[in-house]
């Protein structure tokens, strides 16, 4: 179901009473919550909040689907034909006010915006995020001319004693943790008239270690993964690890370590969030939360949602002391759980553990071993998994003892693989340069700005200096024309504005053999996050071989010309015997033009005991690669004729036979060429 039908899902149910008036403030707080959380459908919402019953939903569903029907499936436009609807009734204008404010939203497709008040010193923009009890609003601090985050309660939160002095604690110890994994609380306030309790923080842009994982996983699936993103997540959980690490030294454990928890900025900064459930260890419970031996379910949705009571946190990422609610247990390694998880998702994409509800998700994190992550990626490092799986293990004295271990586990794995990528870039350059050192061309490579940063000895030896003179410099500092360096800059230029591939052939000064043409390939150089920063270029004089292929085109003119002028028969076949070529004097004797003879074989033009010898003769030639030489008697229009005829092998480059060449002359004279 998608955002409109789930927003008039809302507003129908409301229009048909279907959802009791007095809990329309409670409504609203979730339907903001959804807008943010897409999660679960407003329908699913509505009935595990018990604001509507199962069997209405068939029905709301019908009316839905009729009320799209009238407005050929726009969502939008349905949503204000009921605004209009209600408006016209007195009976329901009271209860469409709210209504209409997020129904607007979703015309404009932009975030609830709040009524301003100008006497106020945080002016609130729009809606940011939402959590289990309270809202994140993007505002402007007038005084200081800035933007800020503002934290508030939530609308059905802000009477529950239990939600405020949680959410007080949380403000009081995050402003006590002054350190750049967490974000600086700059005031915490009431709001003029209501006095609710709201506190003001650092404004963060980016997005959730979570949705970092996921995008990676996805791409990763998709066979788009790139290594560094990888690499750049593990650092960013370092991160997470050492800041739980300080939190730990100033005697606070957080409890609800997660991914949606840790906010990756859009500059590398790496902050962990939601400070609501964390403890003092030297301080007992001070929420008012009363002693139970089970979580609590008085508002699950899904498995993000943190769970009140004892039994505090996430449930797919809560440690089994946690879902036990034991909480003498509970201590810093009740943090490296969900460090653990938080790592099992960076590996996998995924929670450790997953269930329909929240109480068969904390029976498995009680009583079962999380899936392997290799079985849902063959290829996580052997360490990482360990690692991850130490840190979720069910007992808390059989995890790593601090943050700290486990963040140096993940370092070491990082310095390890760090060396072997050094090793196999130092192996990768010596093989590379053991080349370009050891083979006729000249190599080099230019940075961005056409400055040589590497020459092989070739290339040095070429222009006349040595390869450490020519690190630096360009092709005007050589010994070049001004035309030809001009032309090599925009050659670079080329290749550096659109990535491709540049090869050309150029012809250079002349020596005493005549002109010089040297072959030339371009390529882009890139760095690890495939940026273009230089070019690389090959070169080797190819004269030789023009010089080969001219004298070869001639020679080929002399043979046709030749053959072509002889008073004799020549003609070649291939290895099935076809013919391949054939002079005037083959084509005239036979009657034939070249399309009708080329491509024929002797059964296709000759009666089948001459073909049949003329295919053992070639036969022989191609077996022994031998010339076969032989006089033969024929039948001509003119009377009976002797004719010579010679055989030899066609042989390729590489000495291997590839057919036949014949030619034949008439000797009825008695006259034979010797």
């Amino acid at each position: 179901m998608d955002t409109g039908r789930n927003f008039l899902y809302s507003a129908i149910a409301l229009q048909g009473n279907f959802i009791d008036a007095a809990h329309l403030d409670d409504v609203m707080a979730a339907c903001e919550k959804w807008n943010v959380e897409k999660d679960p459908p407003l329908p699913d919402l509505f009935i595990q909040r018990g604001w509507i019953q199962p069997a209405d939903k068939p029905l709301l569903e019908r009316l839905v689907a009729r009320k799209l029907a009238q407005n050929n499936g726009d969502a939008s436009a349905t949503i204000s034909a009921l605004r209009n609807d209600a408006e016209r009734s007195l009976n329901f204008l009271h209860r469409t006010a709210a209504l209409s404010m997020f129904a607007s939203a979703l015309t404009r497709e932009a975030p609830i915006r709040p009524r301003a008040n100008a006497n106020e010193r945080y002016q609130r923009d729009q809606l940011h995020a939402t959590g289990g009890i309270g809202r994140v609003w993007l505002a402007h601090d007038s005084q200081l001319n800035r933007q800020v985050a503002l934290k508030e309660l939530l609308p059905d939160q802000s009477h529950n004693a239990v939600s405020r002095a949680r959410f007080l604690r949380e403000a009081r110890i995050t402003g006590q943790l002054e350190h750049p994994g967490i974000v600086p609380v700059y005031e915490l306030a009431h709001h003029p008239g209501t006095q609710e309790p709201f506190y003001t923080m650092r404004l963060l842009k980016g997005r959730t270690m979570r949705d970092a994982a996921l995008a990676y996983h996805q791409k990763r699936t998709e066979g788009q993964a790139d290594s560094v993103e990888f690499l750049t997540l593990l650092n960013a959980f370092v991160v997470v690890c050492k800041t739980v690490a300080f939190a730990h030294s100033r005697g606070i454990i957080h409890r609800d370590l997660k991914g949606q928890n840790v906010m990756v900025g859009d500059f590398g900064e790496v902050v962990v969030l939601d400070w609501g459930l964390a403890k003092e260890l030297d301080r007992a419970e001070t929420d008012g939360a009363q002693p139970s031996s089970s979580a609590s379910t008085r508002q699950p949705s899904n498995n993000e949602l943190t769970l009140d009571g004892e039994a505090m946190g996430t449930p797919a990422y809560m440690a089994p002391e946690q879902a036990a609610g034991r909480l003498g247990l509970i201590d810093e390694r009740t943090d490296v759980y969900g460090l653990g998880a938080t790592l099992y998702q960076l590996l996998t994409g995924q929670a450790p553990f997953s269930g329909a509800t929240p109480e068969e998700i904390l029976q498995k994190v009680r009583t079962e071993p999380p899936v392997a992550p290799d079985r849902l990626w063959p290829e996580v490092p052997p360490t990482l998994q360990a690692a991850c799986l130490r840190a979720l293990a069910k007992q808390p004295i059989e995890r790593f003892a601090s943050a700290s271990e486990l963040a140096q586990e993940v370092e070491q794995w990082q310095e390890v693989q760090r060396r072997k990528a050094e090793e196999a870039l130092r192996a990768s350059e010596a093989m590379y340069h053991s080349l370009v050192e050891n083979v006729p061309i000249w190599a080099w490579r230019k940075d961005l700005d056409s400055r040589f940063t590497f020459v092989n000895s070739t290339f040095a030896q070429g222009v006349g200096l040595k390869p450490e003179e020519l690190i630096g410099k360009t092709d005007h500092d050589l010994h070049f024309s001004t035309a030809l360096a001009d032309q090599i800059r925009r050659d670079d230029l080329h290749v550096i504005t659109t990535g491709e591939t540049l090869r050309l052939t150029e012809q250079r000064s002349s020596d005493e053999k005549g002109p010089r043409f040297v072959e030339v390939i371009k390529t882009p150089v890139r760095d690890g996050h495939g940026q273009i920063v230089g070019t690389q270029g090959i070169l080797w004089d190819m004269s030789d071989w023009k010089r080969a292929e001219e004298a070869l085109r001639e020679s080929e003119g002399l043979y046709h010309s030749l053959v072509e002028n002889i008073p004799i028969w020549v003609w070649r076949k291939n290895l099935e015997g076809r013919f391949t070529f054939a002079n005037n004097g083959f084509l005239t004797n036979m009657g034939k033009t070249p399309e009708e003879l080329l491509g024929k074989n002797d059964y296709e033009l000759f009666p089948r005991d001459l073909a049949d010898k003329y295919r053992e003769d070639d036969t022989r030639v191609m077996q022994t690669g031998e010339t076969l030489r032989m006089i033969e008697e024929q039948t001509a229009s003119t009377g009976r004729r002797t004719v010579e005829v010679i055989k030899i092998p066609i042989r390729d480059s590489r000495g291997e036979i590839v057919g036949t060449q014949g030619i034949c002359w008439d000797i009825t004279s008695g006259e034979r060429p010797r």
